[in-house]
């Protein structure tokens, strides 16, 4: 490595210590495409919007529309072909691991998805994504977001991956999305909000998924306060994590690992409760996996179409903070 690349790539690091699930995420990816965790977390939605049973159906039925072609080549240890199956025969192409995570991705959408909604009906007014890649959320829910600043924030490159794709599945870029791109060599992250119409006055939603877990802990503590400190009262942000205990943590022996996106730390003890109070936020809900398969994935009495979520899940929780309301 020379020199000035070994330089470039400190500056990133050093400067994704604040809001460094970009930065750090870029120094995995080739520039201008996606991470292969995000298109293999689109593939595992996709194969999920397959399933004829309505009750235990992936509502993101766009993320088969964002991998194209070049997406699909990026991830050769998953079995791609599978999306062009119907929803038996997917499931039936996929590692016993991968079954079990079609399942973690139908419960995590619906449940970031009953988040949206609930925002949207209590008349929060700024939707702000964190770390976009293929979320489909200012797509499948454009009808609701008339007077919504929806503002997806990225890794500049990548991002203009995502538009790119967008064009090419919509025929142009939507109105009611506005993209945020962040270039952390020299970007403040509110100043590039405000480009985006962002107001610190507006009660705001951030949806914080699938990254937590690939950040060092100093960038998601950073992130926790930025919300709590840039916020309105009664702004709320949902977001997922591992525990410290999570055996992939630190494991140069997953595939994540193997694919330069290591999963970097947990939070301690039991949640993240403590860290949200230390962060300024106050916790709404903090649930396991297992107690969200209840809510999503299984009928009253117990019964499911979805194949069984895998042990490892257990280490895995989805936490909704609010920003305190001002004292009187």
């Amino acid at each position: 490595m020379s020199s000035s690349t070994g330089d470039t790539r400190r500056i990133l690091v050093l400067s994704a210590l604040l809001f460094g699930w970009l930065a750090v995420g870029a120094l995995a990816v080739d520039p201008g495409l996606p991470s292969k965790t995000s298109v293999l977390a689109a593939s595992l939605r996709a194969v999920g919007a397959k399933n004829p049973d309505s009750a235990f159906r992936n509502p993101d039925y766009l993320a088969i529309k964002f991998l194209g072609p070049r997406e699909r080549a990026l991830v050769k240890d998953f079995p791609m072909e599978a999306l062009d199956l119907d929803f038996r025969q997917a499931v039936e192409r996929l590692t016993p691991q991968d079954r079990g995570s079609v399942t973690t991705m139908l419960i995590r959408t619906k449940h970031l998805d009953a988040a949206l909604d609930e925002a949207l009906r209590d008349g929060t007014s700024q939707i702000i994504i964190l770390g976009a890649g293929f979320d489909s959320r200012g797509y499948r829910f454009r009808d609701r977001l008339r007077g919504v600043r929806f503002l997806e924030v990225d890794y500049g490159p990548t991002q203009e991956h995502k538009k790119q794709r967008v064009r090419e599945v919509f025929g142009r870029l939507p109105k009611q999305v506005r993209y945020v791109p962040m270039d952390f060599t020299k970007d403040d992250l509110l100043t590039q909000l405000g480009k985006g119409g962002y107001s610190e006055k507006d009660r705001s939603l951030y949806i914080w998924e699938g990254v937590t877990m690939y950040l060092p802990e100093t960038a998601n503590t950073s992130t926790l306060r930025f919300i709590r400190e840039h916020s309105a009262p009664g702004s709320k942000v949902v977001f997922d994590y591992a525990l410290a205990s999570d055996a992939r943590i630190n494991n140069p022996t997953t595939r994540f690992a193997r694919w330069g996106e290591p999963w970097l730390f947990g939070f301690p003890g039991s949640s993240a409760v403590d860290s949200l109070r230390q962060a300024g936020l106050v916790s709404l809900t903090d649930m396991t996996m297992f107690d969200l398969a209840a809510k999503y994935a299984q009928r009253p009495d117990g019964t499911s179409t979805l194949p069984a979520i895998s042990d490892d899940q257990r280490s895995r929780r989805i936490c909704i903070a609010q920003v305190p309301e001002k004292e009187q």
